[in-house]
Order: C-alpha cells, then structure tokens, then sequence
C-alpha cells in the first residue's frame, strides 16, 4: 500500500476499495514522535492521516529538547495533509499533587500543562509553572505554525479549579522540573486520591477560554488556519463545558471539538446522550471523532466491535456529519495482542483483541468501515442528491431575485437533474387532466380518423416502448392494424409559466400522451367504435432570452413538441394553429414559445387568448416555489397571471396551494457563515475596495443553506398558506363593486377569473409558539430531511425504575436562528382521493428531492433558553410597490400560571426592509 523509499519519501499506491471510505486517522503512543514511522505503519494499514506529539522548543534539557529525525525525512506536503498534532504533558515535567487528584477521574494527554495554564493559583511557584507551561504550549503551537499542520488536539476543558501551590506543601517544589519524572504510582502512596466536585463553571475554565481566545486571534489560527480541536469525551458534564467554552471565545471558528469515546455507555444513559449529543451537533463545531481502542469489545470470532450503545452514536454522529467528519482510533495495545484499559476506567468491561495490520489498529478500522456501510448510512451518504449537496454544506447562498436576475445554463442542468421533483409534477398534470375530463371541462375540438396501429403505438409510446414489433403486445382491441378509427379530439390548454429549459412542457407533453392513451384504451359504447383523447396546446413563458432561445431549439428539433409532426416555423403564432383541416394526431401536444414577464399580456399569443375565452388556459403550471415557499415572489407573479386575463374561470393551478413552515435552529456554524458575510462586498462589481455588507445587514438577511452541522430544536409550525387561482368572483359582486366605481367601464365582466387577482393582498404575519419539547427535537435532526422516529424513541425520557421521581432537566438550548421550509400540494383531486405533494419540511419531507434548501433567518444575537422555557416567534411577509421582504424577531418566555413571562427578547430583524427585499 505505501512505503519509505531510500530518500525516506512516502510514496503511497492507490487503495483497494473497502466500501464507502472516509477520512481516518490514528495515534500510535510508541511512535507519536517519529510521524514517518506513524505515517508508514497507518497507510499501509488505510489511514490518512495520524497524530505526533507537538515538541517542546526552545529549552536545554535533555528529555525535553531531544531532536526529532522526522522533521528532515518527511517533505511538507505530509505534513501539511496527513499529520495532526497532539499538545501533551512536557516529558520533563511530573504530575504534581493536585494534578493526580484531577486526573483521578481521567488520564488525558496534556493534563499536567492545562493544570498549569489555568491554575488560579497566585503563590511563586503556581506563577513560575503557568509561565513556564504559557512558554512551552506557545513554542508548541508556533512549530505546528511553521510546520503548516492543519489542526492540533488541545487537552479538555477543566471541569474543576486548579489552585494548586497556595495550599500546597513546597515539598514538592525541588523536583517540579526534575529530569527524569517521578514514578506517578509511588508519589500516589502519600496521599489518597479523591475526586474533587465537578463544577464546569469554574474559574480555571474560563481561564483556558481566555488563554483559546487569544491563540484563536493570533496569527497561528489567523495566517497560518491551524484548526484547534478541544479534546471532548463524551459525557454530559464535558459536552456542557465545552459549549460554554465556544460561548467564551465568540464562537471563534477556528475552535472546534474532537468529541473522544473512551468509556462504556450503559444502555439507560443512552436517551440522555443522544439528546445532548443532537443539540452539540448543531452548537459544538464538530470537527473530528476519537474512539478509544479501550471500549471495543470482542466478538465470536475474536476481532473488535462495538457495543450496541456506541453503535448507535455511531450511526447518529456519521449520520449527521458523515461527509465532513474525521475519524481517530487512539489508545494503547499491548504486547500479549489486547487492548490496554484505561487506568481511570471504574467498570469492569471486556478487551478486544490486537487490532492487526502494521498499526496494530487494522481490525479496528475495518470494523468502523463497516459500520460505515450500513445502509443506514450510505442511503444518507452516498446517494446521488448526497453527492450533489455536498459543495453546499453550510455554504450560505443569497435568495434569488427572480425577477431581476436570470438563471445561469449549469443551474437549470443540476436543478433538472432532481429525481422526485419532476415525476411530482408529471403526477399532478396527469391527475388534473384526467379529472377534467371526468369533469367534461375540456372543449370538444372535433373529431379525426386513423388505423389500429396508430392508436396503438400511441398507446406504446405513451408507456415509454417505441418498438413497432411489440404494438401487438397492447391489450386492448383495436381491431386489425389498417382498421379506420375515429377518435373525437377534445383540446386542452395548459399553461406553463416560468418554463426555463422546458422540464415541465415536457412533462405536461408526456402526461397528455399517458391520459390520453388510457382514454383511447377504454371500451367505448358510442357508435362506430369513436374513442375520444386529448390534444394540447401549451404555451411556454419565460423571461430568460437565453432559456428562450433553448426552447425555441427544442420545439424546432422535437416533434412532441410541434403535435407529432415536422416543425414549420410559420406555426409559432396562436393565430395559425387548430384551423380546420390540420392535422391532428391524438395524444400530441403543440408548443408556443413566448419571451416575456409572465405578469404582463404583452406578447401577441398571449394577447390573442385574452381576446378569445376558449383559448384561455384550462391548466397553469409553474415552479416558482422558493426555500420559504412564496420568497420567490411566487403568489406576486401567479396573481400577475390571473390578472392578465388569460385563465378560464375554472382554471387549474398546479401547485395548489403552498404553506411556509418555521422551526427554531441551533448552529454555531451557520450564525458564522452569516457573521462572516459582513466582510464581503456591498457590491460584487466593486471588489474589495468598495464598501463592506456591514454586520447588521448580514445579520439581518435570509440565506439559502443546505444545513449541515446544525440541529432543529423543535418541529417546524405552519406560518401561512397562499392558494391558486383565486376563485373567481360571483357576477353579483361584480356588479355591485361596479355601481360604486367612477368608471364602470374598467371592470371586465367577461372574465372574473382576472377580476378575481386584482385586489390580493399578499402581506401576512405568524406569531408562533415553540414549547419545551423533552426529546430537543432530535427526530428533525439537521432542519433538512426527513423526520426520524426511532430517533424520538431512542430520546424518550426513559424513567428509572429505581425512583419513582421523573427526571429534571437541565439543557439549556442555545438558538442562532430560525429555518424556513415549505409544503405544497401541487394537486389534489375534490374527493381528495388522489394528490401530489412536494415538501421540505422535515416532517412531510420528499425524500430524494434536492432542488430547495431550507432558508436560515438569523439571530444578531444567540437567544439562550433555559430548562423549561419556552421560544416565541413572529414573522411577517411585508411589501410595497416595488419590493417583498420579511421581518422577525424572537423572544424566550416561560409561564407562571396562566401568565406568560419574558425573560429575555431579541429585536424586530430588517424592519421596513432596511437590510434584505426582494424586487419585484
């Protein structure tokens, strides 16, 4: 797989394919100061990268300043992408005595330095050890600098205070700094080994948040975009410090979290986990997870595996974060094949085997790599949408301005590429024409005669086979093939608008084909064996010149689209087509181009239906849906349609009706990406030199964002619902809006479907509740995809059958915003019997759909919510004549009886559209 070739450069051959691959590491103790050696065993065995200890610089003795020999054989393209450091204990130091009693609940690397660096301690020799320890984690971090690591792992948080040396004997003064260190089990013997009460708010906490800040904003993390990962093990106290950790450093992100598995999960702590662990998903800037070798079991056959538990944490974190997470097995292996526990492990558990391969840790990974190719994962992981959501992780994108802005080539491609979306709609033309011809809504154009075998392979056509030596297979009797049929044609117009590169004109061509190819199929008992079918007109509007242009190349090289025949350019008018004697075959569709705003009647096609009521459309499609549903001014410019007069009274809309949704979310990363959108450009065209988007006007827009690293805290609550067409208005109330207008004449009596969309008034505004849910939401997972039952089960407040008293809880949640789905049913038959529905929403959510992310509305400031308390929310959809925008704000409340108390309230966000609006 890999080896060190004379000039000891690593020269590594293409992996076998072990299934679905992600990005492992792995530290090896023996070898964590020879990264060659490290690098050497790992690849051979299929890591990517490992961990080598950060060298202590810059002082004379001899433990501590010995020379590392892989720093001139490895060449820095290695060490820039496969080595990560490991800030540890300086080997010429000794555990001192508060040090034992710290670590009496965990042995970590590096605990003796945090001790150092966070002691609050004021006595000379706490003083001399922190600046002693300040001068050795500098030197460590400025080599990493120099060397281009990517990231180093820095010890935990302190979950209790260091102060050692103002109560201390100075008895252990001399040998601090001893050269050799002290044998830890015999200065253990003087004094028992208690653990102190954890406390995570404590002073040496804060003072390790200080000390992260300042390297965050150094040139380290700044210049050099070393990542700092916190070593987190994962347990409730350690989770909870660390978030208030990320609070203490302004969310700095260049800090994130390796969350570290090192000890057994009993089954009934695992609903308190998985709760915990979905909110620090969304808030702990997870960067990489560690897995101890220590907490493998061992199977029937003798090789490594994991507990259900930690199976399950497993499944939830690479669930989640599979295609951004890095992966680390650490811990010891001893010489006799075994995993060597933990000194600090208080349960007794059993050991796997030797983890095999040149590492030692081969078996380990192949048993994480199965995990990893559970279809549980890899439907999430490695489905086609997966791949194409990828580059959008977390990646804040800028909504649309529909009107103003046009489409690029490459978008229409990827958007066309969705699986679900366009089937949706095909479902929905098809249900709409086939309920209006049950309905008898379709005219009645006249009639035209053609043999058996047209009809049947218009019947094969339609159920995609166009093998003329199969059209005997159809199971419906048509006669013999050069039997005469008639057929009366019953025409339907249907409307698309918004077309772009024509997806939906071609599924409204393919759907009359399959309608009309059922109809031709059924037995008809009128005489003369008259079958009846379809015949469409649609007529495609849109604004993009460019699209236009590639529908006009479609119609010319497409017979679907020109009625089945040759394509004759003089057809393009609505005025030349259906005359008497053409030629109609039953089953085809006719498409008009139109280059114009769909909200104006300006083109003469469209000009021509205004003036003719049996022209007017009987079907009008779109996809103007954005993130939020209506954000893409879909009710302005369907309500532009309905007022241009070119709908029939009983016109069909598809969709139907859509409804905004909003859940509260929490991501650090998300509030970031947002934060970091106020260094860019004002105005792209100017560059960096014009002026900046300012922090309040980047705190203040909606963005479109694939959610990633983010956790939904509640499920998402309806906003508000627009429907289309309007209903029409009676022709009494027209008549009475009439007498009491100066000019009767300006009302169009003729047409009350256009009448209908004259007086809408598109503004609305929710005002929602979201209530302490016990389960933090987990089911709804990142705010993207669909809902996760078992997830809700497995959160579920288990009660313990030892006590009789229930659970208290103790989250505080931390918001960064609110995420906007949608809902729509494109249609639904009256007797609801048939519908098709398109969803975002996490909890009716179109499971293989891609073509919309949810839209993030961010907080300027974090809202925290206390155990208990409950979050409200108002929003409002707001415009003008020239502009839409949305305003929000949020508030944390809880209730004292039947009072509703506010215990702390954010600002109303882009009040009059200072910050963000849609033109129209």
């Amino acid at each position: 797989m890999s080896q060190i070739t004379a000039d000891s450069t690593i020269i590594v051959a293409n992996k076998s394919n072990n299934g679905p691959s992600f990005i492992g590491g792995v530290y090896l103790p023996p070898l964590s100061t020879d990264a060659v050696a490290s690098l050497q065993k790992s690849l051979n065995d299929g890591f990517d990268y490992v961990v080598t200890d950060l060298p202590v610089l810059g002082t004379s003795n001899p433990v501590a300043g010995k020379a590392r020999s892989d720093v001139t054989r490895l060449e820095s393209k290695w060490w820039s992408t496969s080595v990560v450091g490991l800030v540890g204990d300086p080997p010429h130091w000794k555990q001192s005595a508060s040090a034992r009693e710290s670590s009496a609940l965990k042995t970590y690397p590096g605990v003796a330095l945090l001790q150092a660096l966070t002691s609050t301690g004021t006595s000379p020799r706490a003083t001399a050890r922190r600046k002693e320890a300040h001068a050795v984690l500098m030197g460590m971090m400025e080599w990493a600098s120099h060397m281009n690591i990517p990231a180093v792992i820095l010890p935990h948080v302190p979950l209790t205070e260091f102060n050692d040396g103002d109560a201390e004997d100075d008895s252990d003064d001399d040998d601090m700094f001893a050269v050799h260190p002290t044998n830890t089990k015999s200065a253990c013997t003087d004094r028992p080994s208690t653990p102190p009460t954890i406390h995570i708010n404590n002073r040496s906490a804060k003072e390790y948040a200080r000390l992260l800040t300042t390297l965050a904003t150094s040139p380290i993390c700044t210049t050099s975009h070393v990542q700092l990962w916190i070593r987190v093990p994962l347990t409730l106290q350690h989770l909870r410090s660390f978030q208030l950790l990320l609070a203490r450093c302004d969310h700095a992100p260049s800090i994130g979290c390796m969350l570290y598995v090192d000890s057994l999960l009993d089954a009934k702590d695992v609903p308190d986990t998985v709760r915990e662990l979905h909110l620090f998903l969304g808030g702990g800037n997870v960067k990489a997870v560690s897995w101890d070798v220590s907490i493998f079991l061992k199977n029937k056959r003798g090789y490594p595996a994991l507990s259900k538990s930690h199976q399950f944490v497993f499944q939830m974190l690479f669930g989640r974060l599979g295609r951004t997470l890095r992966l680390l097995v650490e811990g010891m292996v001893g010489e006799a094949g075994v995993n060597v526990p933990s000194p600090s492990k208080t349960l007794a558990q059993p050991i796997g085997q030797h983890g095999g391969g040149s590492s030692g840790r081969l078996h380990h990974l192949q048993y994480l790599r199965h995990l990893r190719s559970r279809p549980q994962l890899t439907k999430v992981l490695d489905s086609e949408e997966a791949i194409i959501e990828t580059p959008y992780l977390d990646h804040l994108q800028s909504p649309l301005q529909p009107l103003g802005d046009h489409l690029e080539y490459q978008t229409y491609e990827t958007f066309e590429k969705d699986p679900v979306k366009y089937k949706r709609y095909g479902e929905a033309i098809e249900f709409a024409l086939e309920d209006g011809i049950e309905e008898g809504r379709f005219d009645y154009l006249g009639s035209t005669t053609t043999t058996s075998a047209q009809l049947k392979k218009i019947v094969r056509t339609a159920q995609g086979d166009d093998d003329d030596e199969l059209f005997d297979d159809v199971d419906v009797d048509f006669g013999y093939d050069g039997e005469i049929v008639n057929v009366d044609i019953h025409r339907v117009t249907i409307l698309v608008v918004g077309a772009g590169r024509g997806p939906l004109v071609k599924e409204a061509i393919d759907a009359v084909s399959r309608v009309s190819a059922s109809w031709i199929s059924k037995t008809s008992d009128r005489p003369e064996k008259r079958r009846q079918a379809l015949y469409a007109k649609i007529i495609a509007v849109e604004k993009n010149p460019s699209a236009v242009l590639y529908l006009q190349s479609l119609r010319s090289s497409d017979t679907s689209w020109t009625g089945g025949q040759d394509y004759i350019p003089e057809s393009d008018s609505m005025e030349t087509n259906d005359k008497e004697g053409d030629i109609i075959i039953p089953g085809t569709s006719n498409v008009n181009i139109v280059g114009c705003d769909m909200r104006q009647a300006a083109d003469s096609v469209l000009k021509y239906m205004v003036h003719n009521p049996n022209l007017r459309a009987d079907l009008v499609v779109s996809e103007l849906l954005g993130s939020f549903g209506d954000n893409e001014l879909s009710p302005e410019c369907l309500d532009g349609v309905q007022r241009c007069g070119i709908l029939k009274e009983n016109c069909v809309s598809i969709p139907q009706s859509y409804t905004s949704f909003l859940a509260p979310v929490s991501s650090t990363r998300l509030h970031n990406e947002a934060k970091s959108q106020s260094c860019h450009p004002l105005n792209p065209n100017e560059g960096p030199s014009g002026p900046s988007i300012g922090i309040q006007r980047a705190l203040e827009t909606p963005y479109v964002v694939r959610s990633h690293a983010a956790s939904q805290t509640h499920s998402e609550q309806a906003c508000w619902t627009f429907c289309h067409p309007h209903p029409p208005l009676k022709q009494r109330q027209v008549q009475t809006k009439s007498t009491t207008s100066m000019d009767t004449d300006v009302i169009d009596r003729t047409n009350l479907s256009a009448e209908a969309a004259k007086s809408i008034n598109n503004d609305r505004c929710a005002h929602l509740s979201f209530q302490h849910d016990a389960t933090r939401g987990v089911a709804n997972g990142c705010g993207y995809g669909a809902c996760d039952p078992e997830m809700t089960t497995v959160a579920s407040t288990n009660p313990d059958e030892t006590s009789s008293a229930p659970k208290t809880d103790t989250t505080t949640l931390v918001l960064h915003g609110f995420l906007g789905t949608f809902h729509s049913v494109l249609y639904e038959s009256k007797d609801r019997k048939r519908s098709s529905v398109i969803s975002i929403a996490p909890s009716t959510f179109s499971v293989g759909m891609f073509s919309w992310f949810p839209l993030y509305f961010p907080l300027r400031e974090p809202l925290r919510v206390p155990p208990g308390a409950h979050v409200n929310c108002s929003i409002w959809r707001r415009s003008d004549r020239e502009r839409v925008w949305y305003e929000w704000c949020a508030e944390v409340a809880t209730s004292e009886g039947s009072e509703e108390v506010v215990m702390s309230t954010g600002c109303v966000h882009n009040p009059g559209g200072r910050s963000y609006h849609v033109r129209l």
